[in-house]
């Protein structure tokens, strides 16, 4: 396994990705959630105002989720890529498909 990791036969890439995925979900959500009772809190102030922030809370919660997902969705067929490649080059090599 540490030979593996020292001479780069598998990518660990993909892995890192979803771990970084989902520690954006969680960035996304208390962005949110502070926004959302930021808007709540500002609706005692003013009422519009605080509709606003909270729609806005919303409605940013819900792009950030489609954005964070796409840029992790190309990161991950950059690293499909390389694999692809690497099959590629290795039926090539021993002509034979590899499994």
């Amino acid at each position: 396994m540490l030979n593996q990791f020292l001479n780069f036969d598998k990518l660990i890439g993909t892995t890192l990705i979803k771990v970084m995925y989902y520690i954006g979900l969680v960035g996304i959500a208390l962005y949110a959630i502070v926004t959302f009772l930021g808007g709540l809190g500002m609706m005692t102030q003013s009422f519009l105002g605080g509709l606003g922030m909270v729609i806005a809370a919303l409605i940013g919660a819900v792009v950030g989720l489609l954005f964070w997902r796409f840029i992790c969705e190309i990161y991950l067929l950059f690293f499909r890529i390389s694999d692809d490649l690497r099959d590629i080059k290795n039926m090539k090599s021993t002509g034979t498909p590899a499994s």
